[in-house]
C-alpha cells in the first residue's frame, strides 16, 4: 500500500476521476444488504451475491452492480446504478434501455432496476423508464428513480443503517438543520461506531467523499485525520488510482509532444531540401538555427510552403525574418 506522511489537506487532495464509482462500489460490497432494504423498500429477501456486470456489444459496458436475490420463490436481479450528475450525452432512460437488455440477453432473468441520484439537482427529469406504444409493438422498460436528497437522513442514523452512512450526508437533513451541520453529526456518528478499523475508515472516506458534492472541502476537512488515512484501503486505492491516472496522463502528453517535435524537425528538413534544390548557391544551412527555434508547427508549414513559391532565396529570408 501507499504510505501516507502528510496531514490531509482536503481542499487540495489529488483524486482520481472515477473517486464516486470507487467509493459507491466499496459501500455496496460491504454492505449490500443495507442498501438493498433502502432500494427495495423492504427486508424480505435473501442476498445471494454478486454477478459478472461486464457486458459486451461492440463496446464493453459494465452496469454499477448486478446482484442475485431471492424474493419469495422468485430468483431475480437487482440492478443498481450511481448517477453523480444527469446522464449525458445519452440520457438515462435510453442508456439503461441499453443495459437491460444486454443483462436480460445474459441471464434471462426479471430484473429490478434502481438509478441512485447523488447530486441534489440531479435526475429531476429522468422518467424512470421508456414506453412504446405502437399497437402490436408495445415496448415498455421501467426502473426506480431514487433521489438521495428526497430521502429523510435521520432514519438512517436511527435505524443504524451503516451501509448508507457514506450516503448520508446528501439526504435531506432534519427540520431547522444546516446541511453543512447535518454532514458533521453524520460524521461523528460514522466515527462513534464500534467496528473494526479499516470498516470504519473506509465508510470515513467514502463519507468525505461523497460530502464533498455539495460542501466545499475545507469545510469538510475535519472528516479526514491522518490515522483514518493510513488504516483506509479505500483511500489507498484512490490515491494509486490517482497516480495511475496521472502516470499515463504522462505518458500521452509525451506522446503528443513527441509526435509534434517530429512533425516540426519534418517542416524544417523539408524546407531546407526545397531550398537547397531551388536555390543551390545560397547558403541554406544557415537558416538551420532559426528555423529550430520556431515552435509554432503552423507557423513552420506555411515557411515550408513559401520555400516552394518564393522568387528569389532572400525572398524567403524577409519571409522568415518577418
Amino acid at each position: 500500500m501507499v504510505q501516507i506522511r502528510q496531514s490531509p489537506d482536503p481542499e487540495s487532495a489529488s483524486l482520481p476521476w472515477d473517486r464516486y464509482d470507487i467509493v459507491t462500489k466499496d459501500a455496496l460490497h460491504q454492505f449490500p444488504e443495507d442498501i438493498l432494504r433502502t432500494v427495495l423498500g423492504h427486508a424480505n429477501f435473501q442476498f445471494l451475491g454478486f454477478e459478472e456486470s461486464e457486458l459486451t456489444r461492440v463496446e464493453v459496458r459494465r452496469t454499477d452492480s448486478l446482484i442475485k436475490v431471492s424474493l419469495g420463490d422468485a430468483l431475480v436481479l437487482v440492478h443498481i446504478e450511481f448517477q453523480v450528475s444527469d446522464s449525458a450525452p445519452i440520457n438515462m432512460a435510453r442508456r439503461n434501455v441499453g443495459y437491460l437488455g444486454r443483462c436480460y440477453e445474459k441471464y434471462g432473468l426479471p430484473i429490478l432496476s434502481h438509478v441512485l441520484y447523488l447530486r441534489p439537482n440531479a435526475g429531476q427529469r429522468d422518467p424512470g423508464g421508456y414506453s412504446q406504444e405502437v399497437p402490436g409493438y408495445r415496448f415498455i422498460v421501467e426502473y426506480k428513480v431514487i433521489r438521495l436528497s428526497e430521502l429523510q437522513g435521520q432514519s438512517v442514523l436511527e435505524t443504524q443503517n451503516i451501509g448508507l452512512l457514506p450516503f448520508a450526508p446528501l439526504m435531506q437533513p432534519p427540520p431547522g438543520t444546516p446541511r453543512l451541520q447535518w454532514a458533521l453529526q453524520c460524521n461523528q456518528r460514522t466515527k462513534s461506531l464500534s467496528l473494526p478499523t479499516e470498516i470504519r475508515s473506509n465508510l470515513l472516506v467514502s463519507q468525505w467523499v461523497l460530502s464533498g458534492l455539495i460542501h466545499p472541502h475545507p469545510a469538510i476537512g475535519s472528516f479526514l485525520s491522518e490515522a483514518v488515512m493510513q488504516e483506509s484501503s479505500v483511500y489507498q486505492h484512490l490515491v494509486e488510482t490517482a497516480a495511475e491516472e496521472r502516470y499515463q496522463q504522462g505518458i500521452e502528453q509525451g506522446i503528443e509532444q513527441g509526435i509534434e517535435k517530429g512533425a516540426r524537425q519534418m517542416s524544417i528538413e523539408s524546407t531546407l531540401t526545397i531550398l537547397t534544390r531551388r536555390f543551390p548557391d545560397a547558403d541554406v544551412t544557415a537558416l538551420t538555427p532559426t528555423l529550430a527555434a520556431i515552435e509554432d508547427l503552423d507557423r513552420l508549414k506555411a515557411l515550408n510552403l513559401e520555400a516552394s513559391l518564393a522568387e528569389s532565396f532572400q525572398t524567403f529570408q524577409e519571409h522568415l525574418d518577418a
